[in-house]
């Protein structure tokens, strides 16, 4: 197409399963070992599907970084593998050690599902999904509905960090220093050191049956499989997993559709090109729908001469299944432009669904997203029939609730701090981001995440038979992207940022009391902290809505400035999210999370906080199950410097709102 395009490769640690000798369970039946799970899923072939999108290892089962090797023991039944779970277990005198965990897909990632299990003394860990959560109906599983048939597996990683796990800071290149072998990183619970593998449910209710121990009595525990939910047994049962690890290329791409104006800023549209099986969902339904803005815009430029102001970066990132590996390999090694120069990263992952939106980002981005949401007409004719003609519309009748409060223009919007590739940017970086999908409502519909059946014939059929929906996603991206990248000042939305950090400030506040924590660290001392950091917080909102005013009235022709002020004016607003970052992380043991604000949170399965401000809020769950007098004195001193962090932060992106002379 006539783009800048730079390909930016790195050498970082993946993992495989042994395609010809998968994964298997096998049960003693008092004279032999009895198969249980072959570790592939059983498919027939057929004509309507397309046999070409189907081969031996599209069936295998696995989840990277699993642990090689064989465990015999005991199954041990822990529903979701929480830490609530986990707990009920030991509550009932059941223990983990030596056992094999199983544990079924959902509240919280595969990766601490493992650990937790791997804490507890567990010598392998086996992951289903459960037909209470992936199937509304029985008879109607794919190919003749998109609920999950009985032999589907969700594939995943579990690496419990982010990036090549070997070269943590630094990108991984040739002349990078390889801080950590595969067993260290075992040892120190960045990978597992057990074995871990996931099946269908059809496996998973054999396992079940022959489950002879106490029943499952917590209502929560118990799944639609057809057998009763028993918490363990006296069966023996052989985990047997192959895997290897290998130092591999990966590689990055990077177009970029250069600006007329402020060529040198870029607003970036991002999306990973790596997938589980076909992945024509996840990612292609995003990589299809980039490429295709890419043909747009340079059509535009051929037919017209048109250049957005600012430069548009397309940028395809590698091996994010993985573990946003590719990203945050781009985002250590051009981590000082990135900050520089990058206005926004907008990622489109996947699209999943022809519903409504469900959409993560940074409270300066709320607005923009609102306003061209309201510009694209909605793909789904039953939702344009039920008086809902444009994909806000749909947004704001599913998700009314939003994270402003008092404002229901605003609908429904997450913390950016996980998901995607965007999360580099924004915890590490300090880039503004937003995260955009379509999916499906009421009822969560994609059900065949990570499987064999992520095909083609799945989009066409189930996901978006008309051809309108990613056509709908794409108008939206390009429409953001258009008003990012061309306003004369960046449209970011700095009253917002003031507003959301009242809203979480109440939260916070709320939650601390709530544990006690008010009491703990002093009632005095608390008093004091809140009121400084709450008078920090106004302070913040204060300009903020002084600095919104300047914006709208320069973007809507009300006011001119000199091109020189608005230089200045847009340089300010790039600093504002920037200004969030703590160079050595919010504390010691979390340098790779770096923004005070929107860090994601460590055991919030503990406290159930759900919000922001990880550098508080992870001590305070620390402080709570912490046994030793040193170690609570220990996290209550991390508290209070969380406090004095948080408020560092947000006083030094005061200071970018201070306009004199505007």
């Amino acid at each position: 197409m006539g783009f800048d395009v730079t390909p930016y490769e790195y050498e970082v640690l993946l993992n495989y399963p042994d395609y010809n000798h998968p994964n298997t369970i096998h049960l003693w039946d008092s004279l032999d070992w009895e198969i249980i799970s072959d570790g592939k899923a059983k498919f027939e072939s057929t004509e309507k599907l397309g046999d070409e999108n189907f081969d031996e290892r599209s069936k295998v089962w696995w989840n990277a970084y699993a642990n090689n090797g064989t465990t015999i023991g005991n199954i041990v039944y822990a529903n979701y593998g929480t830490e609530e779970d986990f707990l009920d277990l030991e509550k009932q005198n059941i223990s983990l050690r030596g056992k094999i965990a199983l544990v079924r897909y959902g509240g919280v990632f595969r990766g601490d599902k493992a650990q937790g299990a791997e804490k507890r003394g567990a010598s392998g860990v086996i992951i289903y999904s459960d037909p209470a959560d992936f199937v509304i109906n029985a008879n109607a599983t794919f190919p003749n509905n998109i609920w999950l048939p009985k032999s589907a597996a969700q594939r995943g990683t579990l690496l419990r960090t982010v990036g090549d796990p070997q070269t943590p800071i630094f990108p991984s290149k040739d002349y990078t220093f390889r801080e950590f072998s595969e067993d260290s990183l075992r040892n120190s619970g960045i990978l597992p050191t057990i074995p871990v593998m996931p099946i269908g449910y059809e496996d998973a209710e054999k396992i079940m049956k022959v489950l002879d121990g106490p029943e499952a009595t917590w209502a929560r525990w118990r799944g639609s499989m057809p057998v009763t939910y028993r918490l363990t047994g006296d069966a023996v049962f052989r985990l047997d997993v192959r895997s290897f690890s290998q130092k591999r290329k990966i590689k990055n791409i990077v177009a970029i559709f250069r600006g007329s104006e402020e060529p040198d800023r870029f607003v970036a549209l991002t999306n990973h090109v790596d997938a589980w099986v076909k992945g024509a969902i996840d990612p292609n339904t995003g990589t299809a729908t980039q490429l295709e803005i890419a043909r747009v815009v340079k059509e535009a430029f051929d037919y017209t001469g048109w250049r957005p102001r600012r430069s548009l970066a397309f940028c395809l990132f590698d091996a994010e299944e993985f573990g946003l590996i590719g990203s945050t390999e781009f985002v250590e090694e051009m981590l000082r432009s990135i900050q520089a120069r990058a206005v926004a990263i907008i990622n489109v992952d996947n699209i999943n669904g022809n519903s409504t939106l469900s959409v993560k980002a940074v409270p300066l981005l709320y607005r923009a997203i609102v306003k061209a949401a309201g510009k694209i007409g909605h793909p789904n004719p039953s939702e344009i029939q039920n008086g809902r003609p444009t994909l806000l519309d749909s947004w704001r009748f599913y998700s009314p609730k939003g994270p402003l409060p008092g404002d229901k223009s605003v609908p429904s919007i997450g913390l950016p701090s996980s998901g995607s590739d965007h999360q580099r940017f924004i915890i590490y970086a300090g880039v503004p981001v937003a995260d955009i999908r379509i999916e499906s409502a009421p009822i969560y519909t994609y059900m065949l995440y990570h499987t064999m059946y992520e095909i083609p014939w799945t989009v066409e059929n189930f996901l978006d038979p008309s051809g309108e929906v990613l056509v709908s996603a794409g108008k939206l991206w390009l429409e953001l992207s258009f008003s990012l990248s061309t306003n004369l000042v960046i449209p970011f939305g700095v009253d917002d940022y003031g507003l959301f950090l009242g809203e979480q400030f109440k939260k916070l506040k709320t939650n601390l009391i709530y544990l006690g924590i008010d009491t703990i660290i002093g009632e005095k001392v608390f008093v004091s902290m809140m009121k400084s950091l709450g008078k920090a917080i106004t302070d913040f909102h204060q300009l903020s809505r002084a600095f919104q005013q300047i914006i709208s009235s320069i973007n809507s022709g009300d006011r001119s400035l000199t091109l020189k002020q608005i230089e200045q004016l847009n340089s300010r607003l790039m600093s504002i999210e920037r200004a969030f970052i703590l160079d050595y992380g919010i504390y010691s043991e979390r340098s790779f999370q770096r923004h005070s604000i929107f860090s994601s949170l460590q055991n919030d399965d503990i406290l159930n906080s759900g919000g922001c401000f990880a550098l508080i809020i992870d001590p305070v769950s620390h402080l709570m199950i912490a046994e030793t007098d040193a170690a609570k004195a220990e996290w209550i001193k991390m508290i209070k410097m969380g406090f004095t962090r948080l408020q560092y932060t947000i006083e030094s992106a005061t200071q970018f709102l201070q306009l004199d002379g505007f």
